[in-house]
């Protein structure tokens, strides 16, 4: 596989799933009734235990969280001189909230649980909290990949792109989001990653040491638990209705 293929094909299949969700809410298939039955089965599986555990992962995908998260590994690739990868990295985490503004605006779909927003953040489609987390933690994956060998490079890619999915799953546990608005944010998210991940594979110079590395995975370690220990009583507030 040539390089240009490896970044195009990924990127092909986020545009695909972007392009049959938004037929689906279109009406050119019946997606409502998937989205339904899914959310149902869901709720079904709520219990006090994994409220919990739901309400700390959605946390992670919090803009309160994500933006330090963000400004941290732009300022990890910029202190490594890689000011192309700091610049396309900074660029791919600004435009990708007002994407999800615009096509949230531009959509209109309501979310399974009214007035749990207010403004654009009101319509469903797509999930910002999965699109914003497929990207900045895709992105800290990426530099993991690019910069580090042995069994902490898989294991640490592994449980990012794990988090990025369960954060998007958290979602539809917590009614903010009906299902396909959760894929969609993945699928938002990916798409914007995979162009990051082309730049970042040609840099004049790696973007990122094994010790800038180590220091990202290890501020996310440190900050990720604190941060959901903090946010769960005001979660358990915000989604009142799985109290």
């Amino acid at each position: 596989m040539t390089r240009t293929a490896r970044y195009a094909l990924p990127a092909a299949l986020c545009t695909l799933v972007l392009v049959l969700l938004v037929s689906g809410i279109s009406g050119y298939w019946d997606m409502d009734t998937l989205d339904r039955a899914m959310a149902d089965r869901a709720s079904g599986l709520r219990s006090p235990a994994l409220t919990n555990a739901m309400l700390a992962i959605t946390s992670l995908g919090d803009g309160a969280y994500l933006r330090p998260m963000g400004a941290l590994v732009v300022i990890a690739l910029a202190m490594q001189r890689a000011w192309r990868p700091a610049g396309a990295t900074a660029t791919a985490f600004l435009l990708l909230p007002l994407l999800v503004n615009l096509i949230k605006s531009g959509v209109a779909r309501t979310r399974p649980t009214i007035d749990l927003y207010a403004g654009a953040d009101g319509f469903s489609f797509p999930s910002g909290h999965a699109a914003n987390s497929a990207l900045i933690y895709g992105a800290i994956a990426v530099l993991v990949l690019r910069s580090l060998t042995g069994p902490t490079r898989w294991i640490a890619t592994a449980a990012l792109a794990l988090l990025a999915v369960l954060i998007a799953a958290s979602r539809v546990y917590v009614g903010a989001h009906w299902p396909s608005d959760a894929l969609a944010g993945l699928a938002l998210g990916g798409l914007l990653l995979t162009g990051l991940a082309w730049v970042l594979a040609h840099p004049s110079h790696p973007p990122a040491t094994p010790r800038t590395t180590y220091v990202l995975l290890a501020c996310f370690a440190l900050t990720a638990p604190l941060y959901a220990w903090y946010a769960l009583p005001f979660a358990h507030t915000f989604y009142e209705a799985l109290s």
